[in-house]
């Protein structure tokens, strides 16, 4: 399995990932940045499965944005999951929706 984190911050990650005590964690970083377009445009998304080494239909992705991070990913065939930690998109069903990152593991395979 790999992990990876992607993010629109505009500004290098890797410092910052470190200084949280996740960069160990983390096989890569993508950076809207990086790839000149913010997520939910595809390259970003597309980015992040070359870094992994995987195609859509193999990956995941978890993000607390549905515009972002839900339709990103389902636009490039990626299968998401949306982070509602408050239960703000109680109306979303397109989708798996959990609370907390430790529900991810009843959807790994």
């Amino acid at each position: 399995m790999k992990l990876g984190l992607l993010t629109n911050l505009q500004t290098e990650v890797n410092s910052m990932c470190r200084e949280l005590g996740i960069a160990s964690y983390l096989d890569f970083t993508v950076t809207s940045a990086e790839v000149g377009a913010d997520k939910p445009q595809p390259p970003i998304f597309l980015k992040a499965l070359e870094l992994a080494g995987v195609k859509a239909d193999e990956a995941i992705h978890v993000g607390d944005q549905y515009q972002n991070d839900v339709l990103g990913a389902k636009g490039v065939g990626i299968s998401p999951i949306l982070l509602d930690r408050a239960d703000y998109y109680a109306e979303i069903t397109d989708c798996p929706r959990i609370r907390s990152l430790t529900e991810i593991s009843k959807y790994l395979s």
